[in-house]
């Protein structure tokens, strides 16, 4: 019989004796290319946090060896189909990994706004931005890794409760995305029109770098999101459960790539420059000694040879 795309095998007396937990054979090749594609962004994410004073990044790095995890157990699987600890530790880790990504997402936001004192421009408090979304974040992840629990209890009313519990946890989260997506697009349109000084400043890294990195990452976020959602609600019999392909399109890919776009454009260096200009004197002294030394170095270079200062 099978329950949300899980077959259990019965014996004569009705008890359970095997389950089938995928609709094909999961592929070994894929799941490893995506250990080594998440590991290394997550080790890349893990040198980088320590010279840009990132800590709020550990979310995202503990994500990412989940996500590692997670299709580690997709390759194991392809060994042994029928492996409930090889279905449990992929269900688990892949299911619950994006909540923590999206925590040092949401994070990111937040200190960039106060980095560019840009609190005028946004449509949440910086301050209380990321305590909202992490701590709705954090009732996302423990409403999917209860489902996910429920999954994997070998019942047909637990299984259906459980996916019935993700599938209310992956909506809470795709609303919330959007609503972040929004006050990401708000912060942009009105910091554009009516930009903070430092904002202006050549010196600080382009602010807008790091808002279409935002985008990029949250993006990705929500179409992964939303294509669970679809699954969810599809349940067992449904196309996207019993074709592998979208595992690795439309979340492997999506959420690596979530995270690779924050080697790129780091969302730790802007506040960290930021916070050494008004740390090099104390206050404005600090940020305008940080200043005068750009504005200097600036004239200089532009000297013609020989030209006397």
């Amino acid at each position: 019989m099978s329950t949300e795309g899980i077959t259990l095998n019965y014996d004569e007396n009705g008890n359970v004796i095997s389950a089938n937990y995928y609709a094909y054979t999961p592929s070994a090749a894929a799941g490893y290319a995506f250990v080594v594609l998440f590991g290394l962004t997550t080790l890349a994410h893990v040198v980088m946090m320590f010279p840009m004073k990132a800590g709020f990044f550990i979310p995202l790095i503990i994500g990412g060896l989940m996500e590692a995890g997670g299709y580690y157990g997709r390759a194991w699987a392809h060994r042994d189909p029928q492996s409930f600890g090889a279905w449990a530790l992929q269900a688990f880790l892949i299911i619950c990994a994006p909540p923590l990504i999206s925590a040092t997402v949401y994070m990111s936001l937040g200190r960039l706004i106060r980095a560019l004192d840009g609190r005028q421009n946004s449509v949440i408090s910086p301050r209380a931005m990321t305590p909202l979304f992490v701590t709705v974040d954090i009732i996302a992840f423990v409403s999917q890794l209860a489902g996910i629990g429920l999954q994997a209890a070998r019942s047909e009313s637990a299984n259906r409760n459980g996916k019935r519990i993700v599938l209310a946890g992956l909506i809470f989260q795709l609303v919330l995305f959007a609503f972040f997506i929004f006050a990401i697009f708000i912060f942009h349109r009105r910091n554009s029109k009516n930009p903070t000084p430092l904002s202006l400043e050549s010196w600080l890294p382009n602010w807008k770098l790091n808002i279409y990195a935002l985008y990029l990452s949250s993006v990705c976020i929500l179409l992964r999101n939303f294509v669970r959602v679809i699954e969810y609600a599809q349940g067992g019999k449904g196309q996207i459960i019993k074709n592998e392909v979208y595992v690795y399109v439309f979340d492997a890919a999506l959420m690596w790539a979530a995270m690779t776009v924050f080697v790129f454009v780091h969302p730790g260096k802007l506040p960290k420059v930021a916070n050494r200009a008004a740390g090099a004197g104390g206050g404005n002294a600090g940020f305008n000694k940080v200043v005068d030394e750009h504005l200097a170095m600036s004239t200089l270079a532009k000297r013609q040879p020989g030209e006397l200062v």
